[in-house]
């Protein structure tokens, strides 16, 4: 099996560096650096995935992500290391959510299009709290997107 060791924190050499690092705001929390593994297989029983496709899941995991994706691959599923291919977002408020995407925020999670047309993970957290789980070449577009969504609700 070839690993592409350049998207797992634990595996590289170089220093991992988030991809939103020069949007600063109040608008979005960065959660680039949780861990986040794609999982294919029998994925129906995975408690806390988030079902990307059928057969294909995606699991965050806070810190290293060995432990998660060598027991996972033990229960037989393959698993792909996406922590340094996806760059992550917390936000809050249904308004912005809604300036942000057409996904029904009622069905959460989903995949869809946010900030016209990136492809995304979106997840319901706790109340009106989003998370949501860009490609990392596009998570600065997003980050600004998101800042002016914001800041128009403001005004």
């Amino acid at each position: 099996m070839t690993r592409l060791a350049f998207l797992s924190p634990d595996e590289s050499v170089l220093p991992g560096v988030s991809p939103l690092r020069e949007v600063e705001s109040d608008a979005f929390t960065d959660v680039s650096a949780l861990g986040k593994l794609e999982v294919r297989g029998d994925v129906g029983g995975l408690d806390g995935a988030i079902p990307l496709a059928p057969g294909r899941a995606l699991v965050v995991v806070e810190g290293d992500t060995r432990p998660s994706r060598d027991r996972l691959t033990e229960e037989g599923y393959r698993v792909y290391d996406l922590t340094s291919a996806l760059a992550g977002l917390e936000l809050e408020g249904e308004r912005l959510m809604g300036r942000l995407t057409e996904l029904d925020l009622r069905r959460l999670p989903a995949v869809g299009a946010v900030a016209r047309g990136v492809p995304a993970v979106v997840e319901r957290r706790d109340g009106d709290r989003f998370r949501l789980f860009v490609p990392q070449e596009l998570g600065r577009y997003v980050a600004e997107v998101v800042v002016d969504a914001a800041e128009g609700l403001e005004r």
